[in-house]
């Protein structure tokens, strides 16, 4: 008699690829006839624009470009000169065949900008991008439950608590704001360079809705009416919404990346600025699932037949927070510092035996002011490293960032900085499970078997394999001995034989 399975189906998205790309590009940019020629680059800076991501058949493109400022003293002297251009970036990434459009989730970040004078007419521009890329394709995992099983036929079923992405989008937003510099602040009068690095501060789901709140942390450079180099922090608060397709219990949680997408800052109020900045929240929600599996099933009066199948749904099994510390000294002399900005690079992760060794580092930029009134531009970069223990064989984690601090160290400045990497564990362990099953005929017992043997848990592991082993149930075993768990090993138990 063959018994009836019902498939269920699991319908959730399933990670394809998770990679890091570096990336570089050039540019030679040709001073306007009307810029006095270079003399000397004191520091260049950058800003990466997110521009579009498109899903194809077996990889995605990626395009959008670097904000480059430099700045410049000007050949036989005469006030700082500052140049601006874009450079733009295309990148794709190549992945396995996909039947279904996917969703691709993008972070990129500035690891280094560096300007060069050819001539006293032109500029050798290079910025290193990075990139993080996550590639989604919705998946349908199907699940065969056994149905109404007879009384005789005893069932080893086991649930599975799985975390598993449900949902995924993005939303865009604009933030328009007019900012005002606190009292004692010097106004500016001409931007230097500016940046924007979005930072997710709350994240939620409410029933159908996911809600996320952060800052645009928003970093300058301008000069002042006296032509000073002066620097200025501003955070701008967003909060936003989406209307999800499902409705989530308590136990769902939203992750968000936000790229910038658009940016610019102009100067038309007295003591202020007005900011501009496109930016894109890319979603995913994550529920945690209880998916029963019939492992295994014997009768003690009848044959029974099996055939089993590998079901892999992919698992969150395990998240983390690293703090890294990262630090460069140099020497004071007669030197004040203006401004410093830290740029991340992208974490170097190497497998080992049992778990995995991350590097993380970046750069550190920073403008001195020298005794004369003259300007300079430093750059140093720093590497920390360390361990973590997981048998899984995909960390997927987001990119650090940090802001740069600057102090007087006896006769040194130390500039510092403190980046958290939220680290992630993605197992997809294969899990065996019954998907068909025939019963044979019931079986006459034989009248000279024994109704009660005695025998140890020993090496059969389990009451389940031995009950099967004996020709008796889990329990059965139980109420003859009284247990109320697994025996403990070597332990003489009573096995009623039915």
């Amino acid at each position: 008699m063959e018994l009836p399975f019902e498939k269920t189906v699991c319908r959730h998205w399933r990670q394809k690829l998770y990679t890091l790309v570096n990336q570089e590009e050039t540019q030679e940019l040709k001073l306007p006839e009307s810029m006095p020629d270079v003399g000397r680059i004191i520091a260049s800076w950058g800003q990466t624009v997110l521009r579009g991501k498109d899903w194809r058949t077996s990889g995605a493109g990626i395009n959008g470009g670097v904000l480059i400022w430099v700045l410049y003293s000007p050949e036989g002297g005469g006030p700082l000169q500052r140049l601006e251009s874009w450079i733009p970036f295309q990148t794709r990434v190549d992945f396995s065949e996909s039947g279904e459009d996917g969703t691709l989730r993008v972070e990129c970040v500035l690891r280094n900008v560096d300007a060069r004078n050819v001539s006293g007419r032109k500029i050798m521009l290079r910025a290193g991008i990075g990139l993080l890329v996550q590639a989604l394709e919705p998946a349908e995992t199907e699940i065969p439950v056994a149905q109404e099983l007879p009384e005789d036929v005893e069932q080893l079923t086991k649930s599975y608590p799985v975390n598993l992405i449900r949902e995924t989008g993005e939303k865009s937003f604009l933030m328009d704001e007019d900012l005002e510099f606190p009292t004692g602040i010097p106004e500016p009068e001409k931007l230097i360079y500016y940046r924007l690095d979005p930072e997710i501060l709350e994240e939620k789901v409410m029933g159908s809705k996911a809600v996320f709140r952060g800052n645009g942390k928003l970093h300058m450079l301008y000069q002042d009416s006296e032509q000073r180099l002066c620097c200025h922090d501003a955070e701008i608060p967003f909060a936003q919404y989406v209307d999800l397709e499902g409705e989530y219990g308590t136990e769902a949680s939203v992750s968000t990346l936000c790229a910038v997408t658009s940016l610019e800052l102009e100067l038309p109020l007295e003591g202020g600025v007005r900011l501009k900045c496109g930016m894109t929240a890319q979603y995913v929600i994550e529920d945690m699932m209880m998916v029963e599996m019939l492992e295994d099933a014997y009768s003690p009066c009848r044959e029974v037949q099996m055939e089993r199948q590998e079901v892999t749904l992919p698992a969150w099994v395990d998240r983390r927070e690293e703090l890294f510390s990262l630090s460069q000294s140099f020497p004071a002399e007669d030197t004040l510092v203006v401004d410093q900005v830290f740029n991340p690079d992208l974490p170097v992760i190497t497998r080992q035996p049992g778990g995995a060794t991350m590097e993380y580092g970046g750069t550190f930029q920073t403008v001195v002011q020298m005794s004369d009134g003259s300007y300079a531009g430093k750059s140093f970069h720093d590497t920390q490293s360390a361990e973590w223990k997981t048998e899984c064989a995909t960390i997927p984690f987001s990119i650090p960032r940090g802001t740069a601090v600057c102090r007087k160290e006896g006769p040194n400045w130390r500039t510092d900085t403190q980046v958290v990497a939220d680290l992630r564990s993605l197992c997809e362990t294969p899990m065996e499970l019954v998907c068909a099953m025939e019963l044979g005929e019931n079986t006459v017992p034989d009248p000279e078997r024994p109704s009660v043997i005695i025998r140890r848990i020993g090496d059969r592991g389990s009451l389940w394999e031995l009950a099967k082993d004996c020709g008796s149930t889990v329990s059965a075993i139980r109420r003859l001995n009284q247990l109320e768990g697994e025996p403990e090993e070597e332990q003489l138990l009573l096995i009623p034989v039915l």
